[in-house]
């Protein structure tokens, strides 16, 4: 597909989304776009021209995020939903999952609306997956899921036979036994504690908070039942 088709996908989602889309400059080198559900707007930040780093597809990759908040459920916005007066340290345990979680049902959309591009950025990034899983040292488990991520993508989408064992296959294989094209809170919330069960003790909910549902997290004995894939 030409960048001219891609822009095109770019103004058709973006043309789809209901809710306004409150747009400021930002510091930062790529675009970002939060949400705020209860009051039914986006907020776009967009760096100067010469210091983004975004491309197309990192772009609609936002626009993804936000499509799914209106769409399909607000857990699914960049900016998490936890309880307001909560200590946001306790959450941290969580954050990875729930980013990369949360990305293999956006990218699979990505997937949908075009192929070619995302297949290409698999393959572009398994060489790199490939060399930080060869070092000897242990990498952030941040580093460890999005190799993760990459490897059940490769699986999927190219038909890869990537062999890998131990945590790491753990994690690929809980990637894999949630569905994508599923996107909801609960199928969100059984990959989370999926992928948490490889590093952690905790485990996450959705409890309500006033009008919304917010994430709560629990050691292990005290959690609830991941549930079942829907």
């Amino acid at each position: 597909m030409t960048r001219k088709s891609t822009k095109n996908v770019l103004k058709k989602v973006f043309d789809s989304l209901d809710w306004p889309i409150l747009e400021s400059g930002t510091d930062m080198p790529m675009i970002r776009i939060l949400s705020d559900h209860k009051n039914k707007s986006h907020f776009k930040y967009v760096p100067a021209k010469e210091q983004n780093k975004s491309s197309d597809l990192d772009h609609l990759h936002e626009l993804g995020h936000a499509t799914f908040c209106e769409k399909i459920h607000p857990v699914f916005a960049t900016n998490s939903q936890f309880p307001a007066m909560a200590n946001k340290k306790q959450f941290l345990p969580m954050l990875p999952a729930l980013s990369t979680a949360s990305d293999w049902f956006v990218c699979h959309w990505q997937q949908e609306l075009l192929p070619e591009e995302m297949c290409g950025v698999i393959r572009e990034s398994m060489p790199l997956v490939e060399e930080i899983l060869g070092k000897e040292e242990l990498p952030p488990i941040e580093i460890i899921l999005d190799a993760s991520l990459l490897i059940a993508q490769a699986k999927r989408y190219l038909n890869e036979p990537i062999d890998c064992g131990g945590p790491l296959k753990d994690l690929v294989d809980a990637f894999l036994s949630v569905p994508p094209e599923a996107p909801s809170a609960e199928n969100l919330t059984i990959l989370i504690n999926k992928l948490m069960a490889t590093y952690s003790e905790e485990r996450v909910c959705l409890v309500p908070e006033a009008d919304a549902l917010v994430w709560n997290i629990e050691k292990l004995e005290a959690a609830a039942p991941a549930g079942q894939v829907s």
